[in-house]
Order: structure tokens, then C-alpha cells, then sequence
């Protein structure tokens, strides 16, 4: 069953949607920039499989606006004005690697407090593009503890400081990382550096590259499919 739920503290509001399946696990996925907890909310029919877990969409925690009279949700605001000239002059890829953007911090407390307080244990945690930026944070910087971590075209955020909470957590569970190689939005160079600061640490990660750019093509959610079987169950 789904449900269109809302999670309130002394801080804030939090819509999210769960479908319930009376499972003992669940799977708490984090929607991009500019879409909405609807977005990812497909994934949880794909298999029959997944229904051994309840599902958590939460919405974002601010709109951003996506068009004209349109808007989505997002967990930061992206300056677009810097975003354009680090394009311009090629220094795109270390965006978000050399600080953690404003906003983030934010998101992460939010979306902590709803794990701790909604969320039965066990859970997977993950999300795709900004979302993933997210599950990863929140992960090594607020020492959740899902049972696994799903990125989702994901790229490195505030690596000195990311890379010093990782050398020093004990959080070791399994990993999975995909991206496309032609990635537009956040680039593969990005992707691999985090994939090989994952192997660095040891930790135990699964990493997918496909021909493809920022989505999550089928061929993926087969990879994510096998992943949760084996190394969750």
C-alpha cells in the first residue's frame, strides 16, 4: 500500500511517500535536483523482490524552480551563476569536491532525524545525483547506519573533509555506485575519484559504469537488483 505521509519535528515539515509491505527492511531512497519524492518512487515495482522491503521517498526540503511557473524539490540550492562559470572555465568537476555546499548540512539533519524517528532498522539508504550526495553524507558525516549504500550518479562532496570522517568511521557495509560515461550533469572523472577513495579505505563497493548519461538505465537496475540480493538478502 501507498501512502502520502508527513513527518513534522520542532524544525520543519517533511512530506514523503511509503509503500508499506509489511517487510522487516526497508529501502529509504533520496530524489535529485528539481524532481519530488515521486520520482524515485517507481523502483520499489520493479521486481518482485523489492517487496521484501517497505519503501521511504521523502521530499525535499526546498523548491527550486525547474521552468516556467514550474518548480521541483531539492536538499540544496545550486547557485546556477556559478555553476555556468565553473563550466565556462572548466572547473566543473570540483564543484561540490572542494566544499560542502550551503544548504547540505541542513538537509542532512532533517533527513537524520526522520531515519532515527520513522524509519524502523534495518534500512538501505541511497538516492540518485543530489539525493546520493546526501545518503553519502549523512552516512559517514552523521554516522547513520543503513545496511547499505545505493549512489546513484553520485560525485564527491568536500573531499578533505569527506576522505578524514572516512579513514576514521567504522561504518563498513557494502556500496553500490553506478554512472553513465557520459555524464553531463556530474562527470565520470568525479565518479571514479570516489570510486577509488572508496577502494582506498576498503571498503566493499560495487562499481558500475554504463554507455549512458545522468539516469538510471535498465541495465543498472538489473545491477541493483543482484546487488541488494547478494549482499543484503
Amino acid at each position: 500500500m501507498s501512502e502520502l505521509k508527513t513527518f513534522q519535528n520542532k524544525n520543519l515539515t517533511l512530506d514523503y511517500l511509503m509503500i508499506d509491505n509489511q517487510a522487516k527492511s526497508s529501502i529509504v531512497l533520496l530524489h535529485g535536483y528539481g524532481a519530488n519524492m515521486k520520482d524515485l518512487a517507481g523502483l520499489a515495482s520493479i521486481n518482485p523482490f523489492f517487496k521484501n522491503f517497505n519503501w521511504y521517498f521523502p521530499d525535499g526540503i526546498i523548491k527550486v524552480p525547474i521552468g516556467p511557473f514550474m518548480t521541483g524539490k531539492a536538499w540544496f540550492p545550486i547557485d546556477m551563476e556559478l555553476l555556468n562559470q565553473a563550466m565556462m572555465n572548466g572547473g566543473y568537476e570540483h564543484l561540490f569536491a572542494d566544499h560542502v555546499p550551503e544548504g547540505l548540512e541542513e538537509s542532512s539533519l532533517a533527513i537524520q532525524d526522520f531515519l532515527e524517528s520513522v524509519v524502523d532498522s534495518p534500512y538501505l539508504l541511497g538516492g540518485f545525483s543530489q539525493g546520493s550526495m546526501l545518503a553519502n553524507y549523512l552516512t559517514f558525516e552523521k554516522d547513520c547506519s543503513p545496511e547499505a549504500l545505493l549512489l546513484l550518479s553520485s560525485t564527491l562532496v568536500a573531499k578533505s573533509r569527506w576522505e578524514s570522517r572516512l579513514s576514521t568511521s567504522s561504518w563498513g557495509k557494502p556500496i553500490f555506485q553506478s554512472h553513465g560515461i557520459s555524464d553531463q550533469v556530474l562527470p565520470i572523472s568525479m565518479a571514479r575519484e570516489l570510486r577509488d577513495t572508496f577502494k582506498a579505505y576498503h571498503r566493499d563497493l560495487s562499481y558500475h559504469e554504463f554507455p549512458g548519461g545522468h539516469e538510471i538505465p535498465p541495465v543498472v537496475l538489473q545491477e541493483l537488483i543482484n546487488f541488494i540480493k547478494n549482499k543484503v538478502g
